[in-house]
């Protein structure tokens, strides 16, 4: 583009002041000249449009843009000039249009659909991303016919904030109505949403991930085929792949659960859209790191997050490889978590490598390739992005290649939880959902002896000569004349004569067309596991935290963990919450997919990243011992990448193990590991870029976290009430005028917050008027300092003063109206929009987090929940205590200033950091952290406990005469009581006495790099 960015930011900086109608055309002109290519002669503004008596203020293509002085002012004058506009063009022309208002600052994209104006998309300028504006109007107006394939392109033209994913989604919908009571159709979405139950333990049945994923798939379907030089093709080609197969490459792009759009009204057309808004791009310029990052950014961050994707560095995941595949000309791999393909590429690459090294003729290293190295994912865009990617692997033996290859990447549940094995029956249970014209009737289900899943080409076979011998109207008898010619042992006839007869019946139903799919690539992890085995398993699992699964999912996973004997013991059974499926992911993959020794051979590999917590945390203990009930394992080694030592990296410090199934002895994970360390320029380098930047050291382990208890104060603190969503407990008080407040019932208003989560952001303040006693302080975390209170809120409490926590109904009954007036509202926003498994009274009273703290006690002692440095002091019996504080009642101000002093005292922080869970800010959550260390109850006759409570007592006092700016932040506030504590030498005296009473710190034998320091304060508010 011609304009340089100073020139651009010149623009830029103009209309974000909002100059005016006139100065705003003139500026966008130049804009859509100099910095998107337009020609002049393209640009139309003020255009007389009589049929409706008004002018275009400009016009572009198939663009309209209103012009205004201020949208905050008149958008709504925007918008009905845009209905009146839109919809002439559009009648005149037979073509869709884009209208765009914009007063200079603010830009916001709409479309007319179903003669209503729909906002698609805005862009609000910034000085400090002046191409983010070029690149958002690219998008909407889409000037030009050829543009480079780059990730931030295509995510702008084509992401999730584009107008095009608005529009595309628009058009989806109505499509979608129009065939929803198709039985395919529906039958389509049914096994879409059961395949997603496999992950997510239960079946997600959301119109609007089901709209998305066809986007993304015909999307990445046109990216793949473009990729590949195979273009111009019709949409039903496109979507079925046939370019690829009649090139003889199978398995790259398949008809499946998405190909319900080519059946809808104007189907075609919007496939047809899409793939020709794609070839916009030069996608034979595409390269396998363009993929990773178009997958990244394409995926919705919130999906990524429920399944726990967290995806490899590059660099990483080809060390990982080269490590793992030490013969890789003759070993078998498998990555049953592929995603994108990031290890699959590495390990194509270097088994392609190591053939020609071999001599093997370059016409059969591509079938060697793939029938060696095999990908698994649950995320149907997630595999047509892997099979691009394993293209690309096989560089020129794709070209080269003497036949037909088959793509083994597939659509599977690598955890095999759809596989029943017991002693009844061994099969593939592919359960049929129910069709909806029958009713209440019961679902059947097609099994698939699991013999038979371990023969794929058999397999395959069985399932075509089902759909012909359906087709042919053949009957049950017929087609199993025919199972013996076909190969399929005799025991395993009745069972697919059973199969056969259903599926007749659901093709005679019209439901059909996508069994084959379906089948296939549920079959294929079983034919791995029950027939030839890998030599090594690599990959990236999910770390789908235990408390993020729905309770379906915790089920099952809590189930196979205890069977192979990985599930937390008692004396971790508080971390719970805090497992992972990453280390029961790496246990199966050894159980189910690599080769056990057999004689002198040993056995096969597993290669895998993990967070660090599976070398160091309580939850993890029993897999880092090797010794699993069904498998047994030898960790060989370990690979060390704390984020606070090494970034860019993951958002949580990581770890690499390396483990071979074993007959002997299990060994457990090492007590020596590489740690990695130093600054990369971004986080996907090159592995030279990578080799440069990062030092590579032989370390001890990380030392395992001993949470047992050694203070006697642990049961006697307890966690707050679960105030959320705060918008519905949290309030302000409403200004009255000139008329004045209530005191008996003051008028309220939900206190709004950024840090407010989805859908509670989203939603409208409830107001209203509630009886003062049922109006009381809150304590948030960050409502407090060391030694001082800040500044507290004011919430809602529906309790009684002997401890009852009322519901609407119980507080109307009790004579509070307006409490119960609220609370109604309140109960019914909690019940649309949570997930429904326990009612508001029960979320703010969460193991008895409210009601436990009544009567309220006259000395409290409290300490911060979460943060970079604890912060501790005292309250007296007004308030309540919300959980992300810690609370105890003590009985003199003595003790609870001896415990304060040791809260807030940098030598506890000190001795409890390493146990601290971490994020991408460091040490995180100190929970009750430091109740393993030993701290003994209050005895005023000690004199050290004493020189505690005393130095408690003056540090109050110096953090009491801090003068605090108004409107502080509370981080800041911390920091300037922590500074004045300091000046004065009570933090140093405070920390004697700590290092005298706990004792010689047995980490200080530690190697100096294990010592964790204390950030500067960076604590989030909790929403």
């Amino acid at each position: 583009m011609a304009i340089d960015d100073d020139a651009l930011t010149a623009i830029i900086a103009e209309l974000s002041i909002r100059p005016g109608h006139e100065k705003v055309r003139a500026l966008l002109y130049r804009l859509l000249i100099e910095a998107l290519g337009a020609k002049s002669e393209q640009i139309f503004f003020e255009r007389k449009i009589p049929e409706v008596r008004g002018r275009l203020d400009a016009l572009l293509g198939r663009t309209i843009i209103e012009i205004k002085s201020d949208l905050r002012r008149e958008a709504r004058d925007a918008e009905a000039q845009l209905t009146r506009y839109l919809p002439e063009r559009e009648s005149a022309t037979g073509q869709r249009y884009v209208g765009l208002a914009t007063d200079g600052a603010s830009f916001v994209a709409y479309e007319m659909r179903d003669g209503v104006l729909v906002r698609l998309t805005e862009h609000e300028v910034r000085l400090a991303d002046a191409r983010g504006l070029t690149a958002w109007l690219e998008g909407v107006i889409a000037v030009l016919d050829w543009l480079p394939a780059d990730a931030a392109g295509i995510t702008n033209e084509l992401g999730r904030q584009s107008a095009a994913f608005a529009r595309t989604l628009g058009l989806l919908a109505k499509a979608w109505e129009a065939l929803a009571a198709d039985p395919e159709a529906v039958l389509k979405r049914q096994l879409w949403s059961r395949h997603l139950g496999f992950v997510y333990g239960k079946a997600i049945d959301d119109d609007t991930l089901w709209l998305q994923h066809t986007y993304l798939v015909i999307l990445a379907k046109a990216i793949a085929a473009g990729t590949m030089g195979a273009t111009g093709r019709s949409p039903e080609d496109l979507l079925s792949g046939r370019a690829f197969h009649e090139a003889g490459v199978h398995g790259a792009v398949e008809t499946d659960f998405f190909g319900w759009v080519i059946q809808a009204p104007g189907g075609e057309s919007i496939v047809a859209s899409l793939a020709a808004h794609a070839a916009r791009f030069d996608l034979g310029s595409v390269d396998v790191d363009l993929l990773k990052v178009l997958y990244e950014s394409l995926i919705d961050p919130a999906q990524r997050h429920d399944l726990g994707e967290y995806y490899t560095p590059d660099w990483l995941a080809r060390k990982v490889v080269r490590r793992a595949l030490d013969r890789p000309a003759e070993q078998t791999c498998l990555d049953p978590a592929c995603g994108s393909g990031s290890f699959l590429f590495h390990a194509v690459r270097l088994k392609r490598e190591a053939l020609i090294a071999a001599g093997v003729p370059l016409t059969e290293i591509a079938s060697r390739c793939c029938a060696s190295v095999t990908g698994l994912d649950v995320h149907p865009v997630a595999v047509i992005f892997a099979r691009v990617t394993y293209l690309l692997a096989l560089g020129d033996a794709l070209p080269g290649r003497g036949g037909d290859i088959s793509l083994p990447v597939y659509l599977g549940d690598a955890l095999q939880w759809n596989v029943k094995r017991d002693a009844f029956e061994s099969d593939l249970v592919v359960e049929v959902p129910r069709d909806p014209r029958e009713g209440r009737k019961g679902a059947p289900t097609l099994r698939f002896p699991l013999g038979l899943c371990a023969d794929p080409p058999l397999f395959d076979r069985v399932v075509t000569a089902m759909h012909d011998a359906s087709e042919a109207g053949r009957t049950a008898d017929a087609f199993a004349r025919g199972l013996a010619g076909l190969g399929v042992a005799a025991e395993q006839h009745a069972t697919l004569v059973t199969t056969f007869t259903i599926y007749d019946r659901l093709r005679r139903a019209g439901r059909d067309h996508v069994w084959g799919f379906f089948a296939r690539n549920l079959s294929r992890p079983v034919a791995l596991s029950d027939g030839a085995r890998v030599d090594v398993v690599i990959g990236n699992p999910p770390w789908l935290s235990y408390r993020y699964m729905a309770p379906a999912l915790q089920a099952l996973f809590r189930d196979t963990a205890r069977r192979l004997g990985i599930w937390v013991g008692p004396d971790e059974a508080r971390l719970v919450t805090q497992t992972d499926l990453s280390g029961l992911f790496f246990a199966r993959a050894a159980e189910l997919y690599v080769r056990p020794p057999e004689g002198d051979r040993p056995g096969g590999r597993v290669a895998m990243v993990l967070p660090l917590a599976a070398l160091s945390r309580g939850q993890f203990r029993a897999f880092r011992t090797g010794d699993w009930t069904e498998v047994r394992v030898a960790f060989s080694d370990a690979w060390v990448l704390d984020n606070q030592a090494v970034s860019p990296l993951f958002r949580v410090p990581t770890c690499v193990l390396f483990a071979d199934v074993t007959a002997g002895e299990a060994r457990p994970t090492p007590m020596r590991v590489t740690a990695f360390a130093g600054r990369l320029p971004f986080k996907d380098v090159p592995e030279e870029v990578a080799d440069r930047c990062l030092r590579l050291d032989r370390a001890d382990a990380p030392v395992p976290a001993n949470f047992e208890a050694g203070s006697p104060y642990r049961p006697l603190f307890h966690q707050g009430a679960t105030l959320v969503p705060r918008m519905l407990c949290l309030v302000d008080r409403v200004q009255s005028g000139r008329l004045g407040g209530n005191a008996a019932a003051p008028l309220l208003r939900s206190r709004r917050s950024p840090q407010e989560k989805v859908p509670w952001r989203d939603l409208p303040a409830q107001q209203g008027a509630v009886e003062s006693e049922y109006v009381r302080p809150v304590y948030l975390g960050e409502s407090i300092a060391s030694f001082r209170v800040l500044n507290p809120f004011e919430g809602i409490v529906p309790m009684t003063p002997d401890g009852n926590v009322l519901d609407a109904k119980q507080a109307s009954d009790h004579g509070a109206t307006r409490l119960g007036a609220w609370m109604r509202q309140a109960e019914a926003s909690w019940a649309q929009h949570s997930a429904g498994r326990i009612t508001l009274k029960q979320r703010w009273n969460f193991q008895r987090g409210l009601s436990a703290q009544f009567p309220v006690q006259p000395i409290r002692v409290v300490f911060t929940k979460t943060g970079s440095r604890l912060a501790s002091c005292l309250l007296g019996p007004e308030g309540i205590i919300d959980h992300s504080l810690y609370w105890a009642a003590v009985e003199s101000m003595a003790e609870a200033r001896y415990l304060e002093a040791l809260f807030n005292s940098e030598a506890v922080r000190r001795r409890i950091a390493h146990m601290q869970a971490r994020g991408e800010q460091g040490p995180r959550h100190f929970d009750k952290l430091m109740f393993t260390l030993p701290i003994p109850r209050f005895d005023p006759r000690e004199a050290v406990h004493a020189g505690l409570a005393a130095e408690g007592a003056v540090a109050e006092e110096v953090a009491a005469a801090v003068a605090l700016p108004m409107g502080v932040s509370f981080q800041k506030a911390r920091a300037l009581v922590r500074d004045a504590l300091r000046e004065e030498g009570v933090s140093a005296r405070i920390d004697a006495l700590v290092e005298t009473l706990l004792g010689p710190d047995p980490r200080l034998a530690l190697p100096d790099d294990e010592a964790v320091p204390a950030r500067d304060e960076e604590e989030t508010v909790d929403a």
